[in-house]
């Protein structure tokens, strides 16, 4: 974003998406909550961005393929931030439950009080 390889709205978008899910996690985890997995459209949506930031590198170098490079850094940056954002989404019901399982994991090794 800085030397404009990447549109800002695009590398605004996706750092969103991660101060919210790292927001979310560490929330999660100093109130207790079990572990969450990784979902598919989390892994999917992470390899995509993987894929593109560099692409979008290429695409503004001095390489014959640098248009070419644009072309696919498209090809999977979109898909990779609608995963991100599905699995942003696919979290919060996943990060409640965890919520509600590590309180009664807790509760159940502290007993009733005396």
């Amino acid at each position: 974003m800085v030397d404009g390889s990447c549109p800002l709205w695009f590398g605004i978008a996706v750092l969103v998406r991660e101060v919210l899910v790292a927001g979310a996690t560490l929330a999660l985890a100093a109130l207790g909550a079990r572990r969450i997995d990784v979902t598919w459209f989390g892994k999917a949506g992470t390899f995509g961005l993987m894929v593109a930031f560099p692409l979008f590198l290429a695409s503004h170098s001095t390489l014959g393929w640098a248009d070419t490079a644009e072309v696919l850094a498209w090809i999977a940056g979109i898909p990779g931030l609608v995963f991100g954002y599905i699995s942003l989404v696919m979290y919060v019901p996943l990060g409640l439950e965890a919520l509600r399982a590590g309180r009664a994991d807790r509760a159940s090794r502290v007993g009733p009080a005396t």
